[in-house]
């Protein structure tokens, strides 16, 4: 599932869980982009601790904890990215 399709349908959950309410296109846009900034953020504190724990495993070959936290902060940007085209 990628990261909008994870988002409309949390949308669509949560404005089912409050159906009696009219939610207008700009109101359900801006719960959708509520949504895509928390999963942005989730993601974004998981690529923290999994750097913390690659400093910390690796240790004396921190030039390979380095590489691969770029790798990681790489992707991360490109996921935030196409999370921002999203809206």
């Amino acid at each position: 599932m990628s990261l909008k399709e994870l988002a409309e349908d949390t949308t669509t959950a949560l404005i089912k869980v409050i159906e009696g309410y009219d939610f207008s296109d700009e109101q359900k846009k801006t719960l959708q982009g509520i949504v895509e900034s928390s999963i942005a953020h989730a993601v974004e504190q998981a690529r923290i601790a999994h750097k913390e724990a690659t400093v910390v495993c690796c240790g004396p070959e921190a030039d390979i904890a380095h590489k691969i936290e770029w790798e990681a902060q790489q992707q991360t940007n490109a996921l935030i990215a196409n999370l921002s085209a999203l809206r």
